[in-house]
């Protein structure tokens, strides 16, 4: 089915790029980074971390803009 090729494309993934820090972003692209935390780390992350934070020289250079909730 098509839920069991996506899992084990992100399975295969997951194996394949284990040193190039691509798991948080797979995770995210598929919706269930919040999930996976919880089940597979037990870790309860705020859903606000689903978006990586606004670095601080973009922020300090554009008064405008609002950092990203939960950092």
């Amino acid at each position: 089915s098509k839920d069991e090729f996506r899992e084990a494309i992100l399975t295969e993934r997951a194996r394949e790029f284990i040193g190039e820090g691509e798991r948080r972003n797979d995770l995210i692209r598929h919706g269930r980074l919040l999930s996976s935390a919880q089940q597979q780390l037990g870790l309860n992350l705020k859903p606000g971390l689903v978006l990586y934070p606004i670095p601080d020289v973009q922020l300090s250079l554009n008064r405008l803009l609002v950092q990203n909730s939960d950092y």
